[in-house]
């Protein structure tokens, strides 16, 4: 399938004694996800895209958040919108967001959930989404004005309490009614046009009817997507967490041996690591992440006849990640997930 998302990347720096654990500290942490630079999928599975399989529009991550914050730091509540309409959203390509929060975005977070509890418990960064997602039904009216405003005409004759007026919907293109209905996110013909009164052309009911299936449609997609590597998916998010969890722990109770780490070369490793590292390419990302992981904790027992039980868990970790790396679908699997995704991305029309 096509690369729909680059691999982990970080470039390591050479150091001595502590400021070389603190490097590769710094290393794991720009591939771990949820850090700093990264991203929900970014370290979970280098091919499946964030918008894609998750249902988390990356376009828009964090975007309804950003609004909320710098209204609330900005100005006072009765110009909070008034400033955002006029000094921020005529810079943003309005239509793409909209178009792509309509047919991507899993508004109830049903495919976030699934992986959520392989996380600890009160991560900021699924609080963070949560919080974006309370502050889209907000600001989503200020996007689709600031839509029809583009079309130069004055937004205030079709907009009623920052709803467009429905009776208007059946004068516009079927793709730009989909986008002004009042609940952006409802695939229901009936339920859009429950409030329309008059004739409605046949050729416009029916692309509309077509447009609002989209959606479904994606998500009946993405439900098979998650049956054929969904277990991948939360065991990689599950081994990194771990992983992250312990690295952690052992930075802030324990110093990095001043002395250089033991080398791979001498270290007996599993059959599982050992066969990955011999047949990963010296550049892969993924292996020099492994590598680091295992010479960070590995200082930690230099010269000790015993390893302790924490340490022995955080191997076991990196051990499953290299498996889960080298783990592939059967043939009839990757052909099911190549025909997903190439349906998903013919409904949103992006396959070219």
């Amino acid at each position: 399938m096509p690369q729909l998302r680059d691999r982990p990347t970080s470039r390591q720096s050479l150091g001595t004694g502590t400021e070389r654990g603190q490097r590769i500290l710094a290393n794991i942490a720009e591939i771990i996800p949820l850090s700093k630079h990264g991203s929900l999928l970014r370290a979970i599975a280098h091919n499946q895209a964030q918008t894609m399989v998750l249902g988390v529009n990356q376009l828009t991550t964090g975007l309804f958040r950003a609004l909320e914050r710098f209204a609330q730091k900005a100005f006072v509540e009765a110009e909070q919108e008034r400033m955002i309409a006029e000094r921020l959203l005529p810079h943003l390509p309005v239509y793409e967001i909209l178009h792509t929060l309509r047919v991507y975005q899993d508004h109830e977070g049903e495919f976030l959930r699934t992986i959520e509890t392989a996380f600890p418990a009160g991560n900021s960064a699924f609080v963070a989404l949560r919080e974006d997602n309370d502050a889209l039904g907000r600001y989503l009216p200020l996007f689709q004005q600031e839509l029809l405003r583009r079309h130069g005409v004055n937004v205030r004759e079709f907009f009623t309490d920052g709803t467009f007026i429905p009776d208007l919907l059946p004068t516009l293109r079927p793709d730009l009614a989909v986008l002004l209905q009042k609940d952006l996110f409802n695939t229901d013909l009936e339920r859009m046009l429950a409030d329309v009164s008059g004739k409605i052309a046949d050729d416009w009911r029916a692309e509309v009817s077509r447009l609002l299936q989209v959606p479904r449609q994606i998500h009946s997609w993405r439900s098979i997507i998650w049956e054929v590597i969904g277990d991948s998916i939360y065991q990689r998010t599950q081994s990194f967490a771990e992983l992250a969890t312990a690295l952690y722990s052992f930075a802030g109770t324990r110093s990095f041996s001043a002395a250089p780490p033991p080398t791979l070369r001498g270290a007996q490793l599993s059959p599982v690591l050992a066969g990955f590292f011999r047949t990963a390419r010296a550049d892969d990302e993924m292996r020099g992440f492994l590598i680091g992981a295992i010479e960070y904790l590995r200082s930690f027992t230099d010269g000790n006849l015993e390893m302790p039980v924490s340490i022995i868990r955080a191997m076991n970790d990196v051990e499953r990640l290299a498996q889960i790396e080298e783990t592939a679908l059967s043939p009839e699997k990757q052909n099911l997930f190549r025909h997903c995704v190439l349906q998903i991305a013919r409904l949103a029309g992006e396959n070219g």
